[in-house]
């Protein structure tokens, strides 16, 4: 597995998913649960499955926690 691209697909799931609900870690959680898992023939599967998959868990398990203290158990820091 590429850690340069896990990283950059993690941070891209992340940004969206806080654009597009309404900024809380439930929200987050919410839009996160609905993005659907790449197909067979998708370049990059394997990073872009695992970081679906470690965003969901993280904003999942952890709801309770500050948004920025998810995003630092995974290793990010958004702009």
């Amino acid at each position: 597995m590429n850690r340069i691209l896990y990283e950059q697909y993690l941070k891209e799931y992340i940004r969206e998913a806080i654009e597009n609900s309404d900024g809380t870690n439930s929200g987050i959680s919410q839009y996160l649960s609905g993005l659907r898992i790449p197909g067979r023939f998708t370049r990059n599967k394997e990073e872009k499955i695992r970081a679906i998959k470690d965003a969901q868990s993280a904003f999942e398990e952890h709801r309770h926690w500050p948004r920025d203290i998810v995003l630092s158990h995974l290793g990010l820091e958004l702009d």
